[in-house]
């Protein structure tokens, strides 16, 4: 509810500064740059959900549009293997990049920034820094066509999130990923596997960075190598803004798209308000900020409430 105030009261103060806020299009531009948004910040989710982090989303993401635009413009595959092949690099990438965290014992710090500066540059060496055009037309339909203001790849983002919530609320899988991300000690006590988590959260992170480099091919209309460069920011911003614990252990797929969709908003008003769009960046990082110290504060709340109901169900002693 907090989040959909500051949306609502965003989207008041951008309606008086510009005439243009609330037309037509300019609602489909938001829905449609919310609709990639999110999925970005369900890539991250993933790994958060372990109570780990990923670098190399932008990197897999980007690196998976090319392939796919590889395959459709230099040998002629077929659009929906093509799109098929893209997703199985993308989850494939996160797959190694979640052994190489859980194996190794290396910091998934360490990892994931090796590997995302792997898998951009192996994009600009596929392309040789050209991107990939004369895209398929039904592609770069789903990417840019619309019905009224609502976008067609917004449908898309739906269903990905509905099954990741899914997933995370009922599904073993997600479950373990949970459990693990809440107390990795007491999950491996209980007989689940951290390794097998950690690998799955970033195997999950991969294929939704596949995806959301799809959906930002088909609204470029093109396989760009750089498509990703700015998505770090972003698929920390969105899950953490959203609810997600940074820690691991709880995650909000719903406040993910309603998180989407404030970025999307701010985004678009400071552009339409002729505000230089790189004010955006700093607006991302102190909702980050923000968002943690709202977390913590909620945190400790809880951690007072506890004690408190503690205090009263221990015996009183007498003077």
């Amino acid at each position: 509810m907090p989040l959909l105030g500051v949306m609502l009261l965003a989207s008041v103060v951008f309606t008086l500064i510009s005439s243009e806020f609330l037309t037509t299009f300019n609602i489909y531009v938001i829905l449609s740059s919310a609709a990639l948004l999110a999925v970005i910040g369900l890539s991250q989710l993933s790994v958060l959900s372990v109570g780990e982090f990923s670098l190399a989303v932008g990197g897999i993401g980007e690196f998976s549009a090319v392939i796919v635009g590889y395959l459709l413009v230099r040998r002629g595959v077929p659009l929906a293997p093509a799109l098929l092949a893209g997703l199985a690099v993308g989850t494939a990438a996160g797959f190694v990049n979640g052994v190489l965290v859980a194996k190794s014992g290396v910091s998934g710090f360490i990892v994931t920034l090796a590997t995302g500066g792997a898998f951009a540059g192996a994009s600009l060496a596929i392309t040789e820094t050209s991107p990939y055009t004369g895209l398929p037309h039904v592609f770069n339909s789903f990417g840019t066509g619309r019905l009224s203001f609502l976008p067609y790849c917004l449908g898309a983002t739906l269903v990905v999130a509905v099954v990741v919530a899914v997933l995370y609320r009922s599904r073993p899988a997600g479950r373990r990923m949970l459990a693990v991300g809440g107390n990795a000690e007491a999950a491996e006590l209980s007989g689940l596997s951290k390794t097998r988590a950690i690998i799955w959260a970033h195997s999950l992170s991969g294929l939704l960075a596949s995806i959301a480099g799809v959906i930002a091919m088909a609204q470029l209309h093109e396989a760009n190598p750089s498509a990703g460069t700015d998505w770090l920011i972003q698929s920390f911003a969105i899950p953490i803004i959203g609810g997600t614990a940074l820690a691991g252990g709880s995650v909000s797929v719903g406040g993910v798209l309603v998180a989407a969709v404030i970025l999307a908003t701010i985004n678009d008003g400071l552009i339409l308000s002729d505000v230089d769009p790189f004010w955006v960046t700093l607006v991302e990082g102190l909702l980050i900020f923000v968002a943690v110290l709202l977390g913590r504060a909620q945190a400790w709340r809880l951690y007072g409430r506890a004690l408190a109901r503690l205090g009263r169900l221990l015996p009183r002693t007498a003077p």
